[in-house]
């Protein structure tokens, strides 16, 4: 047990370092970019990418999460050679549905920006996103290579080319006289850039493999279909529900409302900075027999320090919405702050799960069930955001993905459980959302009475939340002696950070021994 959760952590480790830098550029220039567009600009700006999105989610047949499922099996199995048939035969099919996608909305861009977002003044900024299929397809398909190889630092290094490429393409272009269209040139240009440097990395990764033999192209791609489909299916649903919501949006709201909305949409990847390194999990479930208590025990332990992350920093980011709003984009964003701890709520459910169950499901191979659950979700969520977004706007959009979520959320729990017999430690996800609301309390009384500006709110705050919720989770029983052991072998493995989060444990542990929780 104790090797696999090492393991993890390592992949964790490089996927969050690299997703945090990118978190950090990416951050610089939603608030450059958005300042010098202006609220209407960036709503438009936001809109442009929406087309090329939903055609690049038609393309990927399941492909990318074959590709991490059968690399990281085969590898784990000493067949590297098999492996290496899997990856050529992945990237030829991304390649060829990629590009094929890419010129059938560059054709019918203006169409698209008409018919579909009511705004056919935005067809040119449509046809100059069109590229994004094809490179989206490939970048996709290599960081799922990079997973299934272990290798997520050159996850890294395509993340972060990317964002530091368009952030000092983009604004540079706005200055000069581009300006919309100056911003999407820009996230093009860094993500060919970071696709270029993803591929030298990887291909480097894929001859260490050996050379492939008996390759059969058909036989390989029908194989990860097989496995993939029902993942493209659910990822379909989920397209369809992600961009179903700009397209509800661009129906029934203005720019204005879109771009403070897309304001809360990038600051809600303060959350996501936590989240998106536990794709290494996929992985790790792989390689789990799938009837084991080992697999079962790792999911419990999965779900509940993945709550201990995630829970907390939902709450301090829904506490901080109009510091967080005003400090980085300005007062001009005045709608962001409402929407922003309204979005954010939805990772609570990561107490139940919501986080860590698709990566078990991908894993074991139980693919279907997160199809269905796609499904019940999709069903719920357009009548209700329709009817909700119509009469409430962008709050009656979140409320609608709130509820949705949770009841699809249930469902697909309800099959898992049945299947697997996997449980969920919700006293304990409980007990952390205790000690998230109670550490709130000092940050409200210093807000009420603080003179200073939003960025010393946030200073302060964040600091005074962190200190609270460090001292109360082993008080109310969130966290116990037998998961700071746990921990403490994961991250002690971790030379980077190890000397840095050391003191935390050191302090967790003697509150754990004065409270005396084991």
């Amino acid at each position: 047990m104790s090797d696999i959760v090492e393991d993890s952590a390592r992949g964790v480790f490089f996927l969050f370092t690299g997703n945090a830098l990118q978190v950090v550029v990416l951050a610089v220039y939603s608030i450059v970019v958005a300042r010098l567009l202006g609220a209407n600009g960036f709503g438009l700006y936001s809109l442009s990418f929406v087309i090329p999105s939903i055609l690049a989610g038609f393309v990927d047949l399941g492909v990318s999460q074959s590709i991490t499922r059968f690399s990281a099996k085969l590898k784990s199995e000493g067949k590297n050679q098999l492996a290496a048939n899997v990856l050529k035969a992945g990237f030829i099919f991304e390649l060829m549905v990629g590009a094929a996608m890419s010129v059938v909305c560059f054709i019918f861009s203006n169409t698209f920006a008409t018919y579909i977002l009511k705004r056919p003044e935005i067809g040119l900024l449509i046809k100059l996103a069109s590229p994004l299929i094809l490179l989206q397809t490939v970048s996709t398909a290599m960081n799922s290579a990079f997973i299934g190889l272990d290798k997520t630092q050159g996850s890294a290094v395509i993340m972060n080319t990317q964002a530091i490429v368009k952030t000092i393409l983009a604004p540079i272009l706005i200055v000069f006289g581009f300006g919309i269209f100056g911003a999407v040139a820009g996230h093009v240009m860094g993500q060919i850039i970071a696709v270029v440097a993803g591929s030298l990395i990887l291909y480097k990764y894929y001859k260490g493999l050996g050379k492939s033999f008996n390759a059969n192209f058909l036989v390989d791609l029908k194989t990860m279909l097989s496995y993939g489909f029902p993942l493209y299916l659910s990822a379909l649903l989920g397209l369809i529900l992600t961009q179903s919501q700009n397209i509800i949006l661009a129906f029934f709201v203005s720019n204005v409302e879109i771009g403070n909305f897309s304001v809360a949409v990038n600051l809600s990847s303060i959350v996501n900075l936590l989240v998106f390194p536990l794709g290494a999990l996929f992985a790790t479930f792989s390689k789990v027999n799938p009837n084991s208590d080992e697999l079962k025990k790792f999911f419990k332990l999965s779900v509940k320090y993945t709550a201990l992350l995630v829970i907390p920093a939902a709450v301090i980011v829904a506490t901080l919405s109009k510091d967080l709003v005003y400090t980085f984009y300005g007062r001009g964003f005045s709608l962001a702050p409402a929407f922003l701890s309204f979005y954010v709520l939805t990772f609570l459910y990561s107490g139940a799960g919501s986080i860590v169950l698709g990566y078990l499901l991908l894993g074991v191979g139980e693919t279907r069930i997160i199809f269905k659950s796609a499904i019940v979700n999709l069903l719920i969520f357009l009548p209700l955001a329709s009817l909700l977004t119509m009469v409430y706007g962008v709050l009656g959009l979140i409320v609608a993905s709130l509820v949705s979520g949770g009841i699809s959320l249930a469902y697909s729990l309800h099959l898992t459980i049945k299947k697997t017999k996997i449980e969920i430690d919700y006293n304990s996800s409980i007990r952390i959302c205790f000690a998230s609301l109670l550490s709130t309390i000092p940050v409200f009384a210093f807000l009420y009475v603080s003179p200073f500006s939003s960025l010393f709110n946030l200073a302060i705050s964040g600091s005074l939340f962190l200190s609270a919720y460090l001292t109360i989770i082993p008080f109310v029983g969130a966290i116990t002696k037998t998961d700071l052991e746990i921990l403490v072998q994961v991250f002690s493995k971790l030379r980077v950070v190890w000397p840095l989060i050391k003191p935390v444990f050191a302090y967790e542990a003697k509150l754990i021994s004065a409270y005396n929780w084991k």
